[in-house]
């Protein structure tokens, strides 16, 4: 009888939980409000442009692009007196280009909208960055990916607190090559490769390290990303370059928190999500949110090739062989031509754009400067 009841006890304690699993959706998720996202920094530097990004916060449901912030005035105050006014590229982007900056003043950022709301960060001392010592890569041992490594040091050991940023570009070619094409209903010699591309990403991750609790100021081995050689990135030629930033103490927390809340939460263990909106306020509107965190500082960079070979060719097949009336009247995607054997007629073989047309794959047959 003890057993029975038990057994009872544990089908009614499961069918209660069952029935107490309720979608939940909470408010912050999907409220229709909009908070402007702040991202990036005023480079100190006399080389490379400053930029900041204006956009704003969607509920989770929307798949669409994120919504830019056009026609705003983007300005950098100095807490003696100097001011820098950005210049609006386009999409929510804002430039300011190379000039002197006094390292010995602290900066704040002024926004203010097309709606007439202004938005100001906390002045920032500006922080400079130790060189790239190094960046290093190895295979894995079943020759599945390879990851890349950051090396670094500060002599001073003022860092103490960095962040990294990455871009990809590789070269890649395609199975079949396009030697003619259709234009004004005339069938003439393709003028451009599209065989060869190169593509570059600049994914979001968000990459920290620090060295707080070390005595010295140094990087070894600070991992950047993972490289699978399925993704054929490594077949041809691959590049990366890595950007460092020192970041302050708070700088160094908002980004740690932003990481966990944005790339780990997933699981009942990880860490859970929490109100993050860094050191710029709404002046007009002390209750309404604003994201992000205004820095200052000069950047490092460095840039390496890794070796080709690694990656799988693909391959393709000609899908048919049509008459010139025909790939002109079916604008068909020409690969070549050929004369069947005892005619003067050219006959044209077609294939798949998705098999010769590199630009397909969202890449770009112009090549980099760097290459």
């Amino acid at each position: 009888m003890k057993t029975f009841s038990l057994l009872i006890a544990v089908i009614v304690s499961a069918m209660v939980l069952n029935s107490c699993v309720l979608p939940f959706t909470p408010p912050e998720v999907s409220s229709a409000s909009r908070f402007l996202v702040v991202d990036g920094f005023l480079n100190t530097g006399s080389k490379d442009s400053s930029r900041i990004t204006l956009t704003y916060s969607q509920v989770v449901s929307n798949k669409n692009t994120f919504a830019a912030e056009l026609k705003a005035q983007v300005i950098v105050e100095g807490d003696k007196g100097s001011t820098f006014t950005f210049t609006e590229i386009g999409k929510g982007l804002y430039r300011l280009a190379p000039r002197a900056f006094n390292e010995a003043e602290n900066y704040r950022i002024r926004i203010k909208t097309a709606a007439k709301k202004e938005y100001l960060s906390d002045f920032v001392a500006v922080k400079n960055t130790p060189p790239i010592d190094s960046i290093t890569y190895k295979v894995a041992d079943d020759k599945g990916s390879v990851q890349i490594k950051v090396n670094t040091h500060d002599p001073l050991n003022k860092t103490r607190f960095y962040r990294w940023k990455f871009e990809e570009t590789w070269e890649y070619h395609m199975p079949l090559i396009s030697l003619f094409e259709i234009k004004n209903n005339n069938i003439i010699d393709r003028l451009e490769n599209i065989n060869t591309c190169w593509k570059t990403e600049t994914p979001s991750t968000i990459l920290l390290g620090s060295t707080i609790k070390l005595s010295q100021d140094l990087i070894r081995d600070a991992p950047v990303t993972t490289i699978p050689v399925a993704s054929n990135k490594l077949l041809i030629k691959y590049s990366i370059l890595v950007k460092q930033f020192g970041l302050t103490q708070e700088g160094f927390e908002y980004w740690g928190a932003l990481a966990k809340t944005t790339e780990t939460t997933g699981s009942l263990f990880d860490s859970q999500p929490s109100q993050i909106t860094g050191n710029i306020k709404c002046t007009t509107d002390s209750q309404e949110l604003v994201f992000g965190f205004f820095s200052a500082g000069v950047p490092q960079e460095k840039r390496v090739f890794i070796p080709p070979g690694l990656g799988q060719y693909t391959f393709c097949q000609p899908i048919d062989t049509v008459s010139r009336a025909d790939a002109i009247k079916f604008q068909y995607f020409l690969l070549t031509q050929y004369f069947p054997e005892g005619s003067s007629v050219a006959q044209y073989i077609i294939g798949d754009p998705g098999c010769a047309d590199c630009r397909t794959k969202g890449g770009t047959i112009t090549r980099p400067s760097f290459w």
